[in-house]
C-alpha cells in the first residue's frame, strides 16, 4: 500500500494491479483524454467525464481508482509532471499562475470504463489544518481564465506513480447575473435585451434562452460584464428565468448570485431572483385604411394554431374572434367595433383576415350590430382566445402593443 498525505488526510491505494486490456507502452507519451467539458466554473464542484480515444488503449483497468490531479499551466510548465506532485497553494503573479497543485478526493473518483473515468473538480472547503488552498480550484490574482492539467495517475505515490494520461482544462470567472434590461419582449420575439454581471466570456462562448427560447446575436462586452441579445418568438408567459451558459459554468436568473442558495441577501451580490415576461402581443400589416373600405390585414404573433376560429360564428361565440378594439379589450364592456372575419392561419406565427370598415359595426359594450361604418380613429387590433362576454381570463386577450394600433382615416 502507498500512502499521500493531502491536506493532513492520509488517502491510500493499491499500488500493485492485475491489469486488463491495453495499458500505454512504458516510455511511450501519455495519451490525451477528451473531457465532457474543457472548461469550468472557478471554485470546482463541477463534474466531468474524460475519455481517452486513442484505439486500442484501456488505461484504466477493472479494479483500479486512478488519481487525478489539477497541475497548473504557466510560468515554464506545459506538461503534467511524469509522477504525482504533492497538493500546492495556488498562487499567480497578476494574470498568470505561478504555481499550485491540487488532487482530487478519491472519493470523488469513478473509473467507468477501462478508458474512461468521471470525477468532481475539488471545491473545498477543505479541513482547517490542510496545508492547501482551501477553497478548491480557484482563480488567483487578477485572472480571468487560468490554464490547468488534468494529469491522471495509476498511483498516489509521488515516488513511483505513472501517468496514464492527460487533458487541457481552462478554469473561468463563474458567472452572476445583476439585471436584465428590458425585462419583457413581445410573443414574437426580436427584442434587443441588455443582460449585466460578470463571467460572460467571449460571443462565441456564451449561449442563452428565456424560458427555453433560444436568444440570438449575442454580443459580449470586452470586459465580460455584460451581453446583448435578440429574443426569438414564444408563447407568452410570466415569470420565466433567463438561463446562460459560459466557459465558467451555467447560471439561471432565478438564483442570479449563482451560490446554489435561496435569496440570502449578500451584500456583494444581487441575489434576489430575476424574471422575465413574454407579452401576448401582435403586430399588423397594413396599419392603416380609409374608413368605409375594405382591407385585407395579416398579424405576426405567436400560438395561432392553437386556436380555433369559425366563420359563421357571433361575435359572443366561444370561440377564437380578432376584433378592432378603442382602448383595452373587456369581455363584459369593452368588446370593440368590428370583427376581422374570413380568417386564415397561415401558420403558428401569421393569420390573415379581412376588416369591413363600412359594414355593420359592432356596439363596444356587448358586441351586438351597431349602425353605421367604423368611425375614424386609432384602434387595437386584438386576438382573443375565447369571444364570450363572461369568459374573463378564459378570452387571453393580446396585450395593448404600438405594432398592432390600426387607424381608420379620412383617406
Amino acid at each position: 500500500m502507498s500512502k499521500l498525505v493531502r491536506g493532513g488526510l492520509a488517502t491510500f491505494a493499491v499500488s500493485a494491479v492485475v491489469l486488463t486490456g491495453t495499458a500505454v507502452a512504458a516510455g511511450a507519451a501519455p495519451p490525451t483524454m477528451t473531457l465532457s467539458s474543457a472548461n469550468g466554473p472557478s471554485g470546482g464542484g463541477n463534474s466531468i467525464t474524460a475519455t481517452v480515444t486513442a484505439a486500442n488503449l484501456n488505461p484504466f483497468p477493472a479494479g483500479t481508482t486512478p488519481t487525478v490531479q489539477f497541475q497548473f499551466t504557466g510560468k515554464g510548465v506545459t506538461a503534467c509532471a511524469a509522477t504525482a506532485k504533492a497538493d500546492a497553494n495556488i498562487e499567480a503573479t497578476g494574470a498568470a499562475t505561478t504555481a499550485g497543485v491540487l488532487t482530487v478526493n478519491p472519493e470523488d473518483v469513478k473509473r467507468v470504463a477501462s478508458n474512461k473515468i468521471a470525477f468532481r473538480v475539488p471545491s473545498g472547503p477543505y479541513p482547517a489544518d490542510a496545508e492547501i488552498n482551501t477553497t478548491g480550484l480557484v482563480l488567483a490574482g487578477t485572472q480571468t481564465t487560468a490554464k490547468w492539467n488534468v494529469c491522471v495517475y495509476d498511483d498516489p505515490s509521488t515516488t513511483t506513480s505513472t501517468l496514464l494520461a492527460t487533458a487541457a482544462y481552462t478554469l473561468a470567472v463563474r458567472p452572476r447575473i445583476a439585471k436584465i434590461i428590458p425585462a419583457s419582449s413581445p410573443s414574437s420575439g426580436g427584442q434587443l435585451i441588455t443582460v449585466t454581471g460578470v463571467g460572460f466570456g467571449a460571443a462565441n462562448t456564451t449561449t442563452a434562452s428565456i424560458g427555453g427560447a433560444t436568444l440570438t446575436g449575442i454580443k459580449v462586452a470586452i470586459n465580460g460584464n455584460s451581453f446583448t441579445a435578440v429574443t426569438s418568438s414564444r408563447s407568452a408567459a410570466a415569470n420565466l428565468t433567463l438561463t446562460v451558459n459560459t466557459p465558467g459554468g451555467t447560471v439561471i436568473s432565478s438564483d442570479p448570485d449563482n451560490n446554489g442558495l435561496e435569496q440570502d441577501a449578500e451584500a456583494d451580490t444581487a441575489d434576489e431572483p430575476l424574471f422575465f415576461t413574454y407579452r401576448n402581443a401582435v403586430a399588423v400589416t397594413p396599419d392603416t385604411a380609409p374608413a368605409g373600405s375594405k382591407v385585407d390585414v395579416s398579424l405576426k404573433g405567436v400560438g395561432f394554431q392553437s386556436l380555433t376560429f369559425k366563420e359563421s360564428a357571433a361575435p359572443t361565440d366561444t370561440t377564437a374572434h380578432v376584433f378592432l378594439v378603442k382602448d383595452a379589450y373587456v369581455p363584459g364592456s369593452n368588446r370593440g367595433v368590428q370583427e376581422c372575419k374570413k380568417v386564415m392561419v397561415v401558420s403558428n406565427t401569421e393569420l390573415i383576415c379581412t376588416f369591413d370598415l363600412l359594414g355593420t359595426r359592432l356596439n363596444p359594450g356587448d358586441g351586438t350590430a351597431a349602425d353605421g361604418p367604423v368611425p375614424e380613429g386609432t384602434y387595437t387590433v386584438t386576438v382573443v382566445a375565447n369571444g364570450a362576454t363572461d369568459a374573463g381570463e378564459l378570452a387571453s386577450p393580446t396585450a395593448l402593443s404600438s405594432g398592432a394600433t390600426f387607424t381608420v382615416g379620412p383617406f
